[in-house]
């Protein structure tokens, strides 16, 4: 046979072959869509078993967290998909990404709806995510899968109202909205849920020579919501009366050390500072308004931060002489920071303070002494947002010196003014009792003050 003739005899076999095969492909592919067609058939006819509930989400807060959050906003509305999917009560004016945590809590607030996501967990976990960050989040449809997974208090909170929501109103809803994602979703407080560990142990050193302000201090720690406290209550001086009414019917553990009148503040702190078995440790003052969260606020910060020592920016002040509460310098957000942290809201771990040298024997200025110290050994210090915790200058012998600080300074610095005393600027609850240093006259029997200079 010639080579040409042979060619397209065996072209001609691969085409049947070929053709054979696709025919058998087909009848393999349409037999297995019959078979799965019944399947499923045979599937939805049978009841099917009720699925457990999904777990909540739960996030790790050093890659979600606060840090780096400020007041300031745009007008902005935003949302994490088409804008037509909203309802008309619903008026976002951009798109952002769910990982654009920067710009998220840049804008005013977001809205969200169901429409966005793949499913409701897939929401949850990015709702709890700009939460923790400090993004504040509202929420424009519901649906009770989500309440599950995101519980009562955080789904409650984003459904609030949002119209009308001004700068101060945004930053509280912000601070509600942050805490409650880190504790109910974080890894950090989750573990501490649902195995056998359990969360830090915090000693309270609270330094006074003034008998008449225990009541006032006493009710600032009793009020503190944090589950493990202690107080080391240290008398400087004499003067004090018996402390058994007053520790009745006080909350939390107190150790009660009477230190020499003669020995300076430094020296005191560093007693108490050893006496205390908490693996935290800190300091408050006795004079100063505290809210109820107070103490939950530094723990979250030192630990999403990782900073050895934290506290709060000083920005909410009551001016006695003057009768008016201020909002000093608007410092903003949470951030690490050095310096012009609160005296009265500085936290370290016990192990830290001891690296450091521990508490200065001197007699003011023990807390810019502490930072420095933290700073030269190493460690760093972060900020906590501003709320939850009120200076309160008093005139009653105040280590503040007039030439240092004195009232007309701290005003000509001051973004807003309200007239009175009114802690609830702070987001601090009132303890029930009125504050013993903004009486007109002062008792005569009480020694100076130990507030530590800021």
């Amino acid at each position: 046979m010639s080579p040409g003739p042979h060619r397209f005899i065996v072209a001609a076999q691969r085409k049947a072959r070929l053709a054979r095969w696709r025919f058998r492909s087909m009848v393999r592919g349409r037999w297995r869509r019959i078979r799965s067609a019944l399947a499923n058939a045979s599937a939805s006819s049978s009841p099917a078993p009720n699925p457990s509930p999904p777990s909540p989400p739960v996030f790790d807060l050093q890659a979600y967290n606060p840090i780096g959050w400020h007041r300031d906003h745009t007008a902005d509305v935003a949302a994490l998909g088409a804008l037509h999917q909203l309802p008309p009560t619903a008026p976002a004016n951009r798109v952002l990404r769910h990982r654009d945590l920067r710009k998220l809590r840049r804008v005013h607030h977001l809205e969200d709806v169901a429409a966005f996501h793949t499913d409701v967990f897939a929401r949850a976990n990015r709702l709890i995510h700009a939460a923790a960050a400090g993004a504040v989040v509202h929420l424009a449809d519901t649906d009770e899968r989500l309440r599950l997974l995101l519980g009562e208090r955080l789904f409650n909170v984003m459904t609030a109202d949002i119209a009308d929501l001004d700068t101060d109103a945004r930053e509280q809803r912000s601070i509600e909205l942050r805490r409650t994602a880190l504790r109910e979703h974080s890894s950090w407080c989750h573990a501490r849920h649902s195995s056998s560990q359990s969360l830090p142990s915090v000693s309270i050193l609270l330094a006074t020579r003034r008998p008449s302000f225990l009541p006032w201090a006493l009710a600032n720690v009793a009020k503190q919501t944090y589950p493990r406290l202690e107080l080391i209550l240290a008398l400087h001086g004499d003067g004090f009366p018996d402390l058994s009414p007053l520790l009745a019917n006080h909350p939390q553990p107190v150790k009660v050390l009477r230190p020499e009148a003669a020995e300076p503040l430094g020296a005191v702190l560093e007693l108490a500072a050893q006496a205390a078995s908490g693996t935290l440790l800190t300091k408050m003052d006795d004079d100063d308004a505290y809210g109820t969260e107070h103490i939950w606020d530094l723990v979250l910060a030192r630990q999403y931060s990782g900073a050895q020592l934290v506290g709060k920016w000083l920005e909410f002040i009551h001016l006695g002489t003057a009768d008016l509460t201020m909002r000093w310098f608007n410092g903003g957000g949470e951030r690490y920071y050095a310096s012009a942290l609160a005296g009265g809201t500085l936290l370290i771990a016990r192990d830290d303070l001891r690296r450091c040298g521990g508490w200065r024997r001197i007699p003011s200025g023990v807390d810019t002494a502490l930072a420095e110290d933290v700073l030269r050994a190493g460690g760093c210090a972060s900020r906590a947002h501003a709320t939850g915790f009120m200076l309160i200058r008093h005139g009653r012998t105040h280590t503040w010196q007039d030439d240092d600080a004195t009232e007309t300074a701290l005003l000509a610095q001051a973004s807003r003014t309200w007239p009175g005393f009114q802690p609830q600027r702070a987001s601090i609850e009132p303890n029930g009792l009125p504050h013993p240093g903004l009486a007109r006259t002062p008792p005569d029997n009480e020694a100076d003050g130990t507030r530590a200079q800021v």
